[in-house]
């Protein structure tokens, strides 16, 4: 009889279960954190034809929005969730100090106005 290394291993069932380098979240996870993706992006894309909103408060929001749907991609898609802190400071440092130089550009050369109102 020949050997087949795809073959299910049994294991006991009081034997603790093989670690697999483990840290990646499920199929489940993903496609709710796309679902959750998509409706950022509706937001975001609705609040620009939502007349009346002040300027600095749509800037705001969108950063805000932006900066969620980055944590997630970021987080899930790219599996930072599951490395090391340090790594995590490695975008999120980077990511307050991008959203600081927008914000001071965009008031510098008064660039709240994204779209004709």
């Amino acid at each position: 009889m020949a050997h087949d290394p795809h073959a299910a291993v049994a294991h006991p069932p009081d034997a603790p279960a093989p670690a697999h380098g483990g840290g990646h979240a499920t199929v489940k996870t993903y496609v709710n954190v796309a679902v959750i993706l998509v409706v950022i992006t509706a937001i975001e894309v609705a609040t620009l034809y939502v007349p009346g909103i002040p300027k600095a408060l749509l800037v705001i929001s969108l950063l805000l929005m932006s900066a969620a749907k980055f944590v997630l991609v970021v987080g899930f898609f790219m599996h930072l969730r599951y490395d090391h802190n340090i790594m995590r400071s490695l975008f999120i440092g980077p990511l307050i100090l991008a959203i600081c130089i927008i914000v001071a550009l965009m008031a510098l050369f008064s660039a709240f106005i994204l779209l004709p109102r």
